[in-house]
């Protein structure tokens, strides 16, 4: 308590007196250091109106005056007239300097207090370790105007500014009005705010570098400069941090002694209570084979009686009914963790008190927290969306139950949904006070996508008949409203019907075709079927086709035994698509390769095209029923789409494979590996 009031109310006033007290010391050694520096440039700046004046006057002296202003002005180090309309200009130099190279001096004019017809200029030399005043007046001699340059070392005051003996962590610098740091590599630059023409002098607090600094600002009086020394807060405040350590070890010895004092107590009287309250944490915990043992106080020793009869009884009562409830218990517990279905149970404040592992995953994967999620938070969660909401009340006495129903969507970020029947069940007492509660979550998401599935089956379906089924209507109406068609066109627009019938009689049995391989419903029998005649006889059938378009096929063969254990029908519906799409997609004049390939554990038969191929995106959904590839030298050929699902479920009723290779070299190349025996039967 004594340290918290020290905190509060000592320690401000302490500090701030230690502030006002440190501040007030190093804003008078800043004022020390900066009047000395001030009466220096004054000197420098009287020398060069001086100078300047003098030449006016006399211009034939000029080399005299010129000699006599360096040797009896200290720190300068050079001096420069140049006529402004001329090339030519006089250099002289103190000998002393003569090795300093000033031409990498860079000028930044501005002009001086004392006397606005001087321009300054602070510069830094970081390669010679030499700082340059260099102050600049013009001289008009009859109608000619002159410039007088004087270059002052200014590097003795720039360091007595730099280092003032304040024995602690501080940056001090010399700013520009227009805020540029004189003097380079300084842990920082301070910001050009702390300086301008409306302060002389001032005092503030910034952070910077991660620390917080008093900073200490003062004005030269002679030029346009500002003296700026920024101290760590760290060293201002040390006394105060002693303090605080001062206390801090003090309240800790205390502590320390209370401590000890504490566990002496402990040892002597609160160990029998320890000792009471551990033995009945055993029969909280269902652990009623822990005698409560007697203590050394004897205020106890009814309490201990009392206690240990408890547990007697428990224990005989434990034998009959206990076990029993805790297995029905852990029956029921380990039903609804290892449920398919989210359950969760939760008590009168709504908090979760039992989640089964597929609610947890669930929660997890909203990134809820079970220890304090209510349930109208996972209904609120912006990933989850509730529809068809309803309820049911019964009213078993002295108990309200009250059942809510609804259908939620749970969206993920990759674009995949669950859906769930939502069931939440509470027992309300007669108070309306809720009692407990279950949520019942069940996963039905297959059964959406099937019919998201369906639906979309069902939608392509119609799609495919409309144009077919739109062609029989439309001719048979023409038919049927002109009588006097002649035979011949009559005759062109019967068989326009009969084609219309036939593609729809294709798409539906081909659609039933794949349903049923796609069920294990086929009624094909396996037996060995020699892939190499299945092949030949493809070849003959589309023979006519090949012709149409100038087509010629290159076939090939190796091994010698093709034989392969299936349905020869299906095979031969798989070969015969394969070939017939090469045939259509591709131009004219091509040379389809056939490859028949033995492998000592399957069968390859695989056709090369040459023609249009597929590109990478369309690989993807190639072998989906009904998905044809958009492009313009596709969409000339006729096709349901249903052609390569076919292929696709008819190898896998085989337990074989089909790939797809495209590139421009070889269009497209369909490859099936079926292999050489299997037992399975399609009934």
């Amino acid at each position: 308590m004594a340290f918290l009031l020290m905190w509060i109310f000592v320690r401000p006033q302490y500090r701030e007196a230690i502030i006002n007290e440190r501040t007030t010391i190093v804003s008078q050694l800043q004022e020390y250091s900066l009047k000395r520096s001030d009466q220096i440039i004054r000197n420098w700046l009287n020398s060069t109106n001086y100078t300047a004046e003098e030449i006016a006057k006399a211009p034939e002296q000029t080399q005299n005056i010129v000699t006599k202003t360096i040797n009896l002005t200290p720190g300068l180090m050079r001096i420069t007239i140049s006529e402004q309309s001329s090339a030519e200009s006089v250099d002289m130099r103190r000998s002393f300097y003569d090795e300093v190279d000033f031409s990498g001096i860079k000028y930044k004019w501005y002009p001086s207090r004392l006397d606005p017809m001087i321009n300054v200029s602070w510069s830094p030399d970081t390669l010679q370790n030499t700082h340059f005043f260099i102050a600049k007046r013009v001289i008009q001699i009859g109608g000619n105007i002159f410039q007088l340059d004087m270059f002052f070392d200014a590097s003795q005051i720039t360091r007595e500014l730099i280092n003032i003996p304040l024995g602690g962590n501080y940056v001090a610098n010399i700013v520009s009005g227009t805020g540029d740091n004189i003097v380079p590599e300084q842990p920082f630059e301070f910001p050009a705010f702390l300086v301008g023409d409306a302060s002389y002098s001032s005092q503030s607090t910034i952070e910077m570098n991660g620390s917080n600094w008093f900073v200490m600002t003062s004005r030269f009086q002679t030029t346009p400069f500002w003296h700026v020394i920024a101290v760590e807060d760290s060293f201002i405040l040390q006394p105060v941090h002693d303090l605080i350590r001062f206390s801090v070890i003090t309240g800790g010895v205390i502590l320390f002694i209370l401590f000890c004092f504490s566990w002496y107590v402990s040892i002597h009287v609160n160990k029998p209570v320890e000792q009471i309250i551990t033995d009945v944490e055993y029969l909280s915990a269902l652990n009623f084979e822990h005698q409560i043992k007697p203590v050394s106080l004897p205020e106890f020793d009814l309490m201990q009686e009392t206690l240990e009869n408890i547990r007697l009884t428990l224990q005989r009562y434990q034998k009959i009914n206990v076990e029993r409830i805790i297995l029905e218990e852990s029956k029921n517990k380990y039903m609804m963790t290892y449920s398919e279905d989210l359950i969760g149970i939760l008590d009168e404040n709504q908090h979760f008190s039992f989640l089964n592992n597929n609610f947890q995953n669930f929660l997890n994967s909203l990134q809820l927290d079970p220890k304090v999620i209510t349930p109208d938070e996972i209904l609120e969660h912006a990933d989850i969306q509730t529809t068809k909401l309803e309820q049911n009340i019964h009213y078993p006495d002295p108990y309200t139950i009250k059942i809510n129903r609804a259908e939620l969507s749970h969206s993920l970020k990759e674009g995949k949904s669950y859906f769930y029947d939502f069931q939440y069940v509470t027992i309300v007492d007669q108070e309306d006070n809720e009692q407990a509660a279950m949520i019942i979550l069940h996963d039905k998401t297959e059964d959406r996508l099937n019919d998201i599935k369906r639906n979309d089956m069902i939608n392509i379906i119609v799609h495919e008949l409309k144009n077919p089924i739109s062609g029989v209507i439309g001719l048979s109406q023409i038919l049927l409203e002109n009588e006097n068609i002649e035979d011949e066109e009559q005759q062109v627009l019967v068989n326009q019907i009969n084609l219309s019938g036939d593609r729809m009689n294709k798409l539906v049995n081909r659609f039933l075709e794949i349903q049923r391989l796609e069920s294990g419903k086929n009624s094909a029998e396996f037996e060995n079927v020699d892939l190499e005649k299945v092949v030949e006889h493809v070849q003959q059938i589309t023979s006519p086709l090949l012709s149409e378009k100038n087509l010629t096929i290159d076939s090939k063969k190796t091994g010698r035994d093709f034989k392969v254990k299936g349905s020869s029908d299906l095979l031969f519906d798989a070969v015969q698509n394969l070939i017939s799409n090469a045939i259509k997609y591709g131009n004219e004049n091509r040379t389809i390769e056939i490859q028949l390939t033995e492998k000592p554990e399957n069968i390859r038969f695989s056709v090369t095209d040459h023609g249009f191929g597929i590109s990478t995106e369309d690989q993807k959904k190639i072998f989906d029923k009904f998905y044809r590839v958009r492009s313009k030298a596709t969409s000339r050929e006729k096709g349901t789409g249903l052609g390569l699902a076919y292929v696709r479920e008819i190898i896998h009723q085989h337990d074989g494979e089909i790939e797809l290779e495209s590139n421009e070299a070889i269009g497209s190349r369909f490859t099936l590996i079926i292999p050489k025996t299997n037992g399975q039967s399609l009934t």
